[in-house]
C-alpha cells in the first residue's frame, strides 16, 4: 500500500474557495497513513556490488492505466532508522512522461550493469548512498520529507517510515529486491511483494513495457482524478479503470468510491452508462463527476474506490486530489477585520462567518450582515449564475434563518452584498453569494441603479488588471420586513448602504506593499430610503474616513500606520 505522508500546511482563514494555485497539505508525516496506488512503484531496487559497495540503482514502473508525468516527483533514500530524506537520487523539474508498463532506471555513478541508466546520480554528492544491511526508499510528488510518498521499500534492518507492512530481506551484494509480477504485484507489504533476484537485471525506458492487467485470477484497478486539483466548489472527474479477471472471468463488475474527505459520499456509486461523467459506456471505466463542498477544508485529500465482482473479488485505488488554500493575498481579511468580529457565537450581532466566496460579520439581532468583505480580480469571473436565494443553513443553532419569502414586499429588493456578478467562477461558489445572510433589504432605485453602476465598475477595474479588496454593508433602521411579526424574525432595512475599496495592481504580498503612491482607496455612500436611479455612482463617492465615521468601523487597520491615514483621507478623484 502506498504511504501518502502529508506535510502540514496553515491557512490563515477558512476561506477555500479562493483561484490560486497554492498547494497545501493537511495532515502531519505518519506511518499509519497509509493508501494504495495504482501508479508509480518501485519495480527493483539494488543497494551495492561485490567490487564497489556504490554500484547501485533504483528502477520505477507506471503499472497504471494512464500516462505519468513525473514533473515535481523525486526518488529519495533513507537510513536504516533516519529520519529524513536524503538525495534526491532523482529529481524532476520539467515535464517527463512515463507511459503505461513503461520502466525508468535511476543508477549511480558507480553503477556497472549493462543496461543504460535513465538518470544517473552521485552518491558521494548527495550523499545518498545506500546502505546494503538495512534502509528504504520511496517516490515523493513533492518536496522532501514532506511531499507525498507514493510508493516506497525497505530492506533489511529498516525501522523508517517508508516501511510497508514488513521489510523484505537485504539481498545481497550484485543482486537486487524487484517486485514480483514484473513489478505490478503490489499487496502493500514489501516482504510480500518483492523477491531477490540473483543476479540483479535493470530495466530502462528502452526496456519492452510491461502493462498491469488484471488477467488470471486478479481484478485490477486504477483511479484517476482530472484535475488533480481545485477550489471549493470546483468539480473533478474520477474515473476508475477496471481490468476484469479472466479465472474465472469477472462478471456484475461494481465501483464505489469513497468522497468524504471533499465532503461526498462514503459510498458513492460510479457510472460506466454515459452519465455523470461517464463518456463511453460499457468500456471498463467507472466514472463519476465530483463536487467539491464549499466547505472543504484546504489540503491533500485522499479519494478511494473500490472495484468489486459478482465473484467477490475487490481491488482498491486511490487518487489524490489538492483543495487549494487561502494564500495570504487570497484573504479579504488580511488588510483587516474593520469590526473585530469574532466566529464566537456569543458575539451574535458581530459574528464573523467565512465563506468560500466571501468573509462577512453577520448580525442576528438585525438579520442581515454588518458587511460582507471579498477580494476581487479577473480570476474570480465567469459565467455561472444561480439566482436562487436560500437561507443559510450553516448559522448556529437556534439562530433565525431568513428565507426569500420575507422579502415579499415589493418595495425592496434582495440586496447582495458581494455581488454575484464578482463570483462568478463556478456554481457552487456562486450559490454562496444568494444565501440570505449575504442580502440585505436594499431599494430598487438604488440596487438597480448607481449601486449596480459601481459595481460594474469594480469589475471593470479587474479586467484591467488590479485587484480590490471591498467591504459593504448598510447602517441605520429605517424600518423592518418579514413574513413573521415575531421580532426576533423580522428583517431591519438599513436607511444607507455603503462600500469602501482598495485598489492596487495585480501582484503578490498585498500587505507589505500597500503603498500611497500605487494603491487608491475610497469609499460610496447611498440612500436606501430615497435616491435618483438614474444618478451616476459618483455622486456618491466619498472617503474612507466619512465611511468609517459612518459605521464606527476601521477599515485596513493592518496596513502601516501612516499609509493608513493617507490613502483613508485623500479624495479619489478617477
Amino acid at each position: 500500500m502506498k504511504k501518502y505522508f502529508i506535510s502540514a500546511a496553515v491557512c490563515l482563514l477558512f476561506v477555500c474557495a479562493v483561484v490560486i494555485g497554492i498547494r497545501v497539505s493537511a495532515q502531519t508525516e505518519s506511518v499509519g497513513n497509509a493508501l494504495p496506488s495504482p501508479n508509480l512503484v518501485i519495480s527493483q531496487v539494488q543497494m551495492g556490488g561485490a567490487a564497489n559497495a556504490n554500484d547501485e540503482f533504483i528502477e520505477i514502473h507506471n503499472n497504471g492505466a494512464d500516462p505519468v508525468d513525473l514533473l515535481n516527483h523525486r526518488v529519495v533514500y533513507r537510513s536504516a532508522s533516519g529520519t529524513n530524506d536524503v538525495g534526491p537520487m532523482a529529481v524532476w523539474a520539467t515535464s517527463t512522461i512515463i507511459q503505461p508498463g513503461q520502466y525508468m532506471l535511476i543508477a549511480a555513478t558507480s553503477y556497472d550493469g549493462g543496461i543504460s541508466p535513465d538518470k544517473v546520480y552521485d552518491p558521494t554528492v548527495c550523499a545518498c548512498s545506500m546502505s546494503a544491511t538495512g534502509g528504504g526508499v520511496a517516490i515523493r510528488f513533492g518536496d522532501s520529507n514532506t511531499g507525498t510518498v507514493l510508493d516506497s521499500v525497505a530492506w533489511g534492518s529498516a525501522t523508517n517510515i517508508f516501511i510497508e507492512g514488513t521489510t523484505t530481506p537485504a539481498p545481497g551484494n550484485d543482486n537486487s529486491k524487484a517486485r514480483a509480477l514484473n513489478g505490478c504485484q503490489d499487496s502493500d507489504n514489501n516482504s510480500a511483494d518483492f523477491a531477490t533476484l540473483t543476479p540483479a537485471a535493470a530495466r530502462n525506458t528502452s526496456t519492452t513495457p510491461v502493462t498491469c492487467s488484471g488477467g488470471g485470477t486478479t481484478l485490477f484497478g486504477a483511479l484517476v482524478a482530472a484535475p488533480t486539483s481545485g477550489n471549493p466548489g470546483s468539480t473533478t472527474l474520477l474515473v476508475m479503470t477496471v481490468i476484469p479477471a479472466t479465472t474465472p472471468p469477472s462478471t456484475g463488475i461494481t465501483v464505489t468510491g469513497n468522497l468524504t474527505q471533499i465532503g461526498g459520499s462514503a459510498t458513492q456509486t460510479f457510472f460506466d452508462n454515459g452519465t455523470n461523467g461517464d463518456v463511453t459506456p460499457g468500456d471498463n471505466k467507472f466514472s463519476y463527476l465530483a463536487t467539491v463542498d464549499a466547505a472543504t477544508a484546504p489540503g491533500l485529500k485522499q479519494l478511494s474506490a473500490t472495484a468489486t465482482d459478482a465473484q467477490a473479488r475487490n481491488v482498491i485505488s486511490n487518487a489524490s486530489f489538492t483543495v487549494n488554500g487561502t494564500l495570504p493575498n487570497e484573504d479579504p481579511l488580511i488588510l483587516g477585520n474593520p469590526s473585530g468580529a469574532t466566529a464566537n457565537i456569543a458575539n451574535e450581532n458581530n459574528y464573523l462567518m467565512v465563506k468560500g466566496a466571501y468573509s462577512m460579520s453577520y448580525n442576528r439581532s438585525r438579520n442581515i450582515p454588518n458587511w460582507s468583505a471579498w477580494r476581487l480580480d479577473s480570476s474570480w469571473i465567469g459565467s455561472a449564475n444561480s439566482g436562487n436565494f436560500a437561507p443559510d443553513t450553516s448559522l448556529p443553532a437556534g439562530w433565525y434563518q431568513v428565507t426569500p419569502t420575507d422579502y415579499s414586499e415589493p418595495i425592496y429588493d434582495r440586496g447582495h452584498m458581494c455581488p454575484s456578478g464578482d463570483r462568478t467562477i463556478t456554481q457552487p461558489i456562486n450559490d454562496q453569494t444568494y444565501l440570505m445572510t449575504n442580502i440585505i433589504p436594499q431599494l430598487p432605485a438604488n440596487n438597480q441603479g448607481p449601486w449596480v453602476d459601481f459595481e460594474l465598475y469594480c469589475r471593470t477595474l479587474a479586467a484591467q488588471g488590479n485587484e480590490i479588496y471591498i467591504f459593504s454593508g448598510g447602517v441605520g433602521n429605517h424600518t423592518t420586513i418579514g413574513a413573521s411579526q415575531d421580532p426576533d424574525k423580522r428583517v431591519v432595512v438599513p436607511t444607507l448602504t455603503w462600500k469602501v475599496v482598495l485598489v492596487m495592481p495585480n501582484g503578490n504580498d498585498d500587505l507589505t506593499r500597500a503603498s500611497v503612491r500605487s494603491t487608491r482607496a475610497f469609499g460610496v455612500i447611498m440612500s436606501n430610503v430615497s435616491i435618483t436611479q438614474a444618478s451616476p455612482w459618483r455622486n456618491y463617492r466619498t472617503t474612507v474616513d466619512a465611511v468609517e465615521y459612518l459605521t464606527g468601523y476601521d477599515f485596513f487597520n493592518q496596513i502601516p500606520k501612516n499609509t493608513q491615514e493617507i490613502i483613508e483621507r485623500r479624495r479619489d478623484r478617477l
